[in-house]
């Protein structure tokens, strides 16, 4: 009520345009007549006034959050929405010195960095918070001497709440047995850790541009250069990963350091499960961020020469043809086997299978399949949609895109061969 006399003080001077928006919560009793008020409020003096209800209760049980981020995550969710009708307005939200204060004690009793001391910001986006500088007592006097009305939320005073037990006791405690001006000392201590901060998240931004790669499936961190970083960027550098994926609220420090964690894992890939359905994995010199992770389905596909095929898996289409060897000698995306080695096996594109075993042409002797894509350093989640050609019998002639078997290869009594043309969706 103290925000919305004095903008209605200034609003001739400074050329504003004020709305006013107000959530009923539907969690007391008194919650209708607060909006009543606040509507007859808005009326007489003038101010279009957008109230809605949501029941809080119900949607923080269904999403499985406290009442306050419920109430929270809703009370914006509709400031946004009003903003976004009038054309992108600005949002200005009442907080003062003492919730900044308070604030500051929640992070450090969360066990936050340098990031969480700044507290509530005087900006961020939209939102500005005009009052942070007042404390609640100047407020109070403002309210009283222009006799402005005001309704007191009684959930403020209710212990259950772990703000609240940090205003009504910590705070109070801490003023009267330690510093007189604690609110003032925590505000001073938020504003020394924003322009760090800021300092800080410019050399990040320097880092990321070298360290990460943002695709269509999530966020790609290159391993050696997280390596490189001293500690307290490679945290950031994990963290802005994380925040890629529902901003960084819900992610903390024992998230940083399972994924710090993943840096010194051996072998091909490794990966670990973390909340909101994230998937981070290493593959080799790389953090894989991505959003669950789908795993290719089996395939098997008889071959008809000529004739073609889509390998949906693998994103491929194949097309078999058989050609004089002395006449023909391949082309682009083409690969050539010798036909008459083939013996007239039933050909087959297949994924691979448990004990595939093959004969890589350069190499003396066989490797198992699996043996082989490690030696080639490829991912463990994109070996199953790698085409395999084979025969009926279980014999590999070709790895598609990686390797032809001995058993194959072209060589100077080849006389016709057969010609695989490789292109991708």
């Amino acid at each position: 009520m103290a925000l919305l006399h004095i903008l209605m003080c200034l609003q001739q001077n400074m050329d504003l345009h004020l709305a006013a928006v107000h959530l009923n919560h539907g969690l007391r009793p008194e919650a209708g007549e607060e909006q009543s008020f606040v509507e007859s409020y808005c009326t007489e003096a003038g101010v279009i006034c957008y109230c809605r209800r949501v029941e809080v209760g119900d949607i923080a049980a269904r999403e499985g959050k406290s009442l306050e981020e419920a109430g929270r995550d809703c009370r914006y969710e509709f400031f946004h929405e009003i903003s976004t009708q009038l054309g992108g307005a600005l949002i200005a939200t009442a907080h003062h010195q003492d919730d900044r204060a308070e604030g500051v004690l929640l992070n450090l009793i969360r066990g936050t960095g340098i990031k969480g001391l700044r507290s509530i910001m005087p900006a961020n986006g939209l939102i500005i918070r005009p009052l942070l500088a007042l404390t609640r007592e100047e407020i109070l006097g403002c309210l009283k001497e222009n006799a402005i009305p005001y309704c007191i939320d009684n959930s403020n005073y209710d212990p259950v709440f772990l703000r609240n037990r940090v205003r009504l006791g910590l705070l109070p405690l801490l003023k009267e047995e330690f510093n007189p001006g604690i609110a003032k000392g925590l505000n001073q201590l938020a504003e020394l850790a924003a322009e760090e901060n800021d300092w800080i998240e410019i050399h990040c931004d320097k880092c990321w541009g070298y360290t990460a790669a943002e695709t269509d499936q999530g966020v790609m961190l290159r391993v050696p250069h997280l390596n490189e970083m001293h500690t307290a960027m490679r945290r950031r550098i994990i963290m802005r990963a994380l925040a890629h994926f529902g901003g960084e609220a819900g992610w903390g420090m024992d998230d940083v350091a399972y994924v710090q964690a993943l840096l010194s894992q051996t072998g091909s890939s490794k990966a670990i499960q973390l909340k909101k359905g994230v998937r981070v994995k290493k593959v080799y010199n790389e953090l894989r961020f991505t959003e669950g992770e789908e795993k290719t389905a089996a395939f098997c596909y008889d071959v008809q020469v000529p004739g073609e095929l889509h390998i949906k898996e693998a994103g491929q289409n194949l097309a078999f043809k058989i050609r004089e060897r002395h006449s023909y000698q391949g082309g682009l995306h083409e690969i050539l086997l010798d036909h008459d080695k083939l013996k007239e096996d039933k050909l087959v594109i297949r994924s691979r299978e448990p004990g595939d075993y093959f004969y890589p042409a350069g190499m003396s002797g066989g490797k198992k399949l699996k043996e082989f894509f490690i030696d080639i350093k490829l991912p463990s989640d994109e070996r199953d949609s790698v085409p395999i050609l084979a025969g009926e019998n279980g014999v590999i002639y070709a790895v598609i895109g990686y390797r032809i078997a001995q058993t194959a290869l072209v060589g100077p009594d080849t006389e016709r061969v057969l010609v695989v043309n490789v292109r991708s969706d």
